[in-house]
């Protein structure tokens, strides 16, 4: 029985512009409508929501993700440009995991963020690596 490598789903405008320090089993889309189809074909670990392309949609996104059986398994982890209390106290209860803030992210990128996507890809819950209580 052949078993699917684990891959790690990035939805984003611009690839270059989330930090990943490896490309192999990573797959971009840039596009909304293809959210779903491709979580679908790949069914995926994780995914990292650019907030700053998605906006508004994060939440339907994310409300769609939670409410289906299908994709209970998959963590949820979001990137963003910087924090801000109130939204990212509503997009944990619709079910992210984590935060990646671009300004962290870019200080300590080799370390912070290779071990997150490590840990998403080795399907263990990610510990608090990123400062979420800003």
């Amino acid at each position: 029985m052949q078993t699917r490598s684990k891959q790690l789903l990035v939805v984003t405008e611009d690839a270059a512009s989330i930090t990943i320090p490896f490309k192999k089993n990573v797959v971009n889309i840039n596009s909304l409508s293809r959210i779903f189809p491709t979580i679908h074909e790949l069914k995926p670990v994780g995914i990292v929501l650019d907030y700053d392309f998605i906006g508004n949609e994060t939440e339907k996104v994310l409300r769609r993700l939670t409410s289906n059986p299908f994709y209970s398994d998959i963590k949820i982890y979001c990137y963003k440009s910087r924090p801000h209390t109130k939204v990212d106290g509503l997009l944990t209860v619709l079910g992210v995991k984590q935060f990646i803030y671009a300004d962290t992210a870019k200080k300590q990128k080799s370390n912070i963020t290779s071990k997150l996507f490590g840990y998403v890809l080795d399907g263990v819950m990610a510990p608090k690596l990123i400062d979420t209580t800003h």
